[in-house]
């Protein structure tokens, strides 16, 4: 397989494995730990909230990456994080803003959306690095095996 296939499809991840680990939530299981339980929660969670954004990202990212080289699209995807902030706290203004009109008694007031969105940054980064890292992990192994080839243009 070509590595820019391979990184164009590792852009699936982040929407794949909230979607394969929501039903083991819903899987009685006494025996699973607690903080097991809690990291599948807030995995799942992270694709919920963060399906729509990270469509609207990974598109501007395919726009971008028209004709440019396979290095320049590593170094995109390894910016992808901080690039989903703004395009996060774009959308979910836009949300808070359509609540506010449609429903005015509900208005979350500036200060306290502008502290969701800043206690929201941490889970961004954290969720969107250990999918950079898995995914270069993931192809450094795969290169070592043989099976990623390195390619020219995208």
């Amino acid at each position: 397989m070509k590595e820019f296939r391979f990184y164009r499809l590792s852009l699936v991840l982040p929407l794949a494995v909230p979607a394969l680990i929501a039903p083991l939530l819903f899987v009685d299981a006494a025996w699973v730990p607690e903080w097991l339980v809690w990291a599948a929660l807030y995995t799942m969670y992270s694709g919920i909230i963060g399906v729509v954004p990270y469509l609207v990202l990974v598109g501007l990212l395919f726009w971008w990456a028209r004709g440019k080289s396979e290095t320049q699209f590593r170094r995109a995807l390894i910016l992808l994080p901080i690039f989903m902030l703004p395009v996060f706290a774009v959308l979910s203004g836009l949300a808070l803003f359509c609540e506010a009109r449609l429903w005015p008694e509900n208005a979350l007031p500036v200060s306290d959306a502008l502290v969701m969105l800043l206690g929201l940054v941490p889970f961004i980064l954290g969720f969107g690095y250990f999918y950079v890292l898995l995914v270069f992990g993931m192809a450094k192994l795969l290169k070592r095996r043989g099976v990623l080839v390195a390619s020219r243009a995208m």
